[in-house]
């Protein structure tokens, strides 16, 4: 396999899996809308470091 097959693939995330309510925060990041992700309260340390590496801004989702 090269490189291009792979182009645009998404891999699983090998964290444990969390309900859509356990979903606090948001990583944006500005022209990549591919690259958001959410995090659970408990990944706040991962959320601002997935931010900082990526150029993005960590931000709470709202809740209703």
């Amino acid at each position: 396999m090269t490189d291009l097959d792979n182009a645009g693939a998404r891999q699983a995330s090998k964290r444990a899996r969390a309900n859509i309510a356990d979903l606090t925060l948001i990583v944006r990041v500005p022209g990549r809308p591919a690259d958001v992700r959410v995090f659970t309260d408990a990944e706040a340390d991962d959320t601002h470091k997935y931010a900082s590496t990526v150029g993005g801004t960590a931000e709470p989702l709202a809740t209703h």
